[in-house]
């Protein structure tokens, strides 16, 4: 790709996956691109921070914004209310974004997120530019809005899947394959193994025990905590050494009910001794070399950093078949896939793993050696940078098309 100017808007909110792939994104871009880094309203001091260590700086369009998260997707009438109150820092945002687009004059913007999308792609100004959305989710059809779904159909020049299946579940719904690139997440494997190398920030409840389980996800019920529990509970009933702790807070999306349900259920079977909400933590690298396995019986996913991370660090990983996780998990050689809401396999497989160290070995190793043949960084930048030349180019072709016509 030739020496582009590049522009990467979102709302920030938390510093998770998709965020540090996007750090790390911008990094390597910056060594050859000119790029800049739009964010809403500097929400997240951490993301900041990350991108200032990477030398790129971040432009924030509304400081000190207050009461600006809609939420209540389950209450259509409240998300309607807290829109309108909202409207006018909306339009306020939206001004300063096109002024600043517009002053940078950009080659290509991309985003994370339809919210954002929204924005770019709505907008008649910015519509000379080239707009692709980074698809970091699973992006099944049941999963998107109608406005969404036409915003990506016919709004956006380049779509980077994040797995095959994301692409898949594009296609499924309409979206025109020529525009889908499967650019695979990637992570900073030094820095994983360097903060692998630390001990933990805290002393770990239950460090005693013989088998380290870990979960590490925001709190939300789509992440699967509670099948975790249910399945420490029939591990316990087994009589077998454990301990479990589950590494997240409630996250972007997440409800506090939830949390008290997670409660609820370690009471109820009596695994106040054995299972344990350690919050958000820092070292999660940490805990995944103190670990055994690490678990994810998530709901739906686009390609988990966890998983990639405890591959790397050569635990063995047991998860579910959703989303991008088949592209890193192949059930019985990189790692375990067990049902959804299963608890009973996913006991099953945990046992196994307990059991049968052989078998922990060989799949932690052949997981290692998966993840640095298939999601090296030079890998990943070098799909990022063949699917941003292609939108581009594909953009400035369509463009002179329009003109032509209306010569």
């Amino acid at each position: 790709m030739k020496n582009r100017r590049l522009v990467y808007f979102d709302f920030i909110t938390h510093y998770g996956g998709a965020q540090n792939c996007t750090v790390l994104l911008c990094e390597q871009l910056s060594k050859s691109n000119e790029v800049h880094v739009i964010d809403a309203y500097g929400f997240c001091q951490e993301y900041t921070t990350a991108m200032a260590q990477k030398d790129v700086r971040v432009y924030t369009l509304i400081a000190n914004a207050r009461d600006v998260v809609i939420g209540s997707g389950d209450r259509p009438l409240m998300r309607i209310l807290r829109l309108i109150k909202q409207l006018p820092i909306l339009l306020k945002l939206r001004r300063r974004l096109i002024k600043r687009i517009l002053q940078l004059n950009p080659d290509l913007i991309w985003t994370n997120s339809v919210k954002s999308l929204f924005f770019l792609a709505t907008t008649m100004r910015l519509r000379k530019y080239a707009i692709a959305l980074y698809t970091h989710g699973w992006y099944k059809e049941s999963q998107l809005p109608w406005y969404a779904r036409w915003l990506i159909k016919y709004r956006t020049d380049l779509l980077l899947a994040v797995s095959n299946p994301t692409k898949k579940a594009l296609m499924n719904w309409g979206v025109n394959e020529s525009k889908i690139h499967v650019v695979f997440n990637t992570v900073d494997f030094n820095k994983v193994l360097e903060g692998a190398s630390k001990e933990p920030s805290t002393p770990l409840p239950g460090d005693d025990k013989r088998y380290k389980i870990l979960v590490p996800a925001s709190l939300v019920r789509t992440k699967g905590q509670h099948t975790a529990i249910m399945s420490a509970a029939l591990l316990k009933q087994k009589k077998l050494d454990f301990v479990m702790w589950l590494a997240g807070d409630v996250g972007e999306g997440g409800k506090l009910e939830y949390v008290d349900y997670l409660k609820e259920l370690i009471s109820d079977n009596g695994l106040e001794e054995r299972v344990f909400l350690l919050g958000w933590r820092s070292d999660i690298t940490t805990l995944m070399r103190m670990a055994d396995v690490v678990v994810l019986p998530t709901h739906t996913e686009g390609l988990p950093r966890a998983v990639q991370e405890a591959m790397i660090l050569e635990r063995p990983v047991i998860s579910t078949a959703v989303g991008g996780i088949p592209d890193l998990v192949i059930d019985g050689e990189t790692g375990l896939l067990v049902p959804v809401e299963d608890e009973y396999s996913l006991a099953e497989s945990v046992e196994k793993l307990m059991l049968d160290g052989d078998l922990s070995t060989v799949l932690a190793a052949n997981g290692h050696r998966y993840m640095y043949e298939n999601f090296s960084t030079h890998k990943h930048i070098a799909l990022v940078r063949e699917a941003f030349e292609w939108g581009i180019v594909g953009q400035r072709k369509r463009k002179g098309r329009q003109l032509n016509n209306i010569e």
